[in-house]
């Protein structure tokens, strides 16, 4: 073989049909593995005689520039960037072309199969759940840290108003996935909604009784506090004293601002509900075997990311109600697997924080 051939050799993509040189590894045009063979069992064809292929229909991502061929996925396996929609007559191209496809796709350095990465208007897959998670985390954060910012150059008094502001962020943390959800016409049953009659009762039944269970874990981290403080362990806070002015503060402004309190409450409870429980939740689900090991294991898993971030978010009170918040996502998570219904969580937490205003507000 003359080198002057060895310059033209050639082969051809087996999943696109496009031409790629033979020191390459992977097509320029898909993006997907192209096996590499020993050179002695290579035919080599001419360039200006190239290989007969069957039309195929590609799509150039808008972030990264990869070539995608698959008519199916929505987002860029490699960047998660949205792809253009294909038109009427590109997918009935596409549909009378019958296509090999290896079911995989080269995404991160690793072949994955191709319906991992597939949107669905139902259900979350584990990658599209992670993002909505922090886009949500991230918008939290933000939140939290311009109020922090207003507080400080307000006043340092707590007072009604205070306390109101300080729900603001957990208020808004939900807003992101609805907005997700809404934008790209999915279905509000991808968060565990079952909004029938028959769901409605029977989470209204459920989250009664865990309401009682969640007085319990907060009498529980009662006993756990007075612990630490009769241990000695204060970190310089007096915090049985702060507890009993907020309380104070709640009594003296009255019912009026007693029920605005429970609103807020309430709507920081859905929106807390709808990241932790309905997207990261039904997220990692679908990671781990659907029996009960893999199903204590993301209860554990969301519970240990809930309890981590308040920790860092409330410092240094925070370390005394760690107890409080793991047991408390615990049991959340536990009446979410009883029938995968959110509103069982959402008025579990709904219950118990009417009932802790109006013990407030009157005794």
């Amino acid at each position: 073989m003359s080198d002057n051939n060895k310059k033209h050799a050639v082969k051809y993509c087996v999943h696109c049909g496009a031409t790629v040189d033979i020191d390459q590894t992977y097509c320029p045009r898909c993006g997907k593995l192209v096996l590499k063979m020993k050179s002695e069992k290579i035919d080599l064809i001419e360039e200006s005689t190239p290989l007969k292929v069957k039309k195929t229909v590609s799509r150039k991502c808008p972030g990264c520039g990869s070539i995608i061929t698959s008519t199916i996925l929505e987002q860029c396996p490699i960047c998660n960037a949205k792809l253009e929609k294909l038109t009427k007559d590109q997918k009935l191209s596409a549909s009378q072309v019958p296509q090999k496809s290896s079911g995989f796709i080269f995404s991160d350095k690793k072949l994955i199969p191709e319906q991992k990465l597939i949107l669905k208007k139902d259900t979350w897959n584990l990658k599209e759940g992670i993002s909505v998670f922090g886009n949500s985390l991230m918008a939290y954060i933000t939140i939290r840290l311009l109020i922090i910012m207003l507080l400080t150059g307000i006043s340092g008094d707590v007072n009604i108003f205070t306390i109101l502001l300080s729900h603001v962020p957990e208020i808004i943390f939900g807003v992101y996935p609805l907005w997700y959800i809404y934008s790209k016409k999915h279905s509000f049953t991808k968060l565990g909604s079952r909004s029938s009659k028959k769901w409605i009762a029977l989470a209204f039944i459920i989250g009664m009784i865990s309401s009682v269970i969640l007085f319990e874990i907060n009498f529980l981290s009662d006993i756990f506090i007075d612990f630490m403080y009769n241990s000695g362990i204060t970190f310089g806070i007096d915090l049985p004293g702060e507890i009993a002015l907020q309380n104070q503060i709640i009594r003296n402004a009255g019912l009026l601002w007693g029920i605005i309190l429970i609103i807020f409450m309430t709507i920081s409870t859905i929106s807390s509900e709808i990241v932790f429980r309905g997207v990261l939740h039904n997220s990692l689900k679908k990671h781990f075997e659907n029996n009960i090991i893999g199903r204590a294991t993301v209860i554990i898993l969301v519970a240990l990311v809930y309890s981590v971030l308040n920790l860092v978010f409330f410092l240094p009170i925070s370390v005394f109600f760690f107890l409080s918040y793991f047991l408390t996502s615990i049991l959340l998570g536990i009446i979410f697997e009883l029938n995968n219904n959110i509103y069982n969580t959402i008025l579990a937490g709904t219950f118990y924080n009417i009932v802790l205003v109006i013990l407030i507000l009157f005794f």
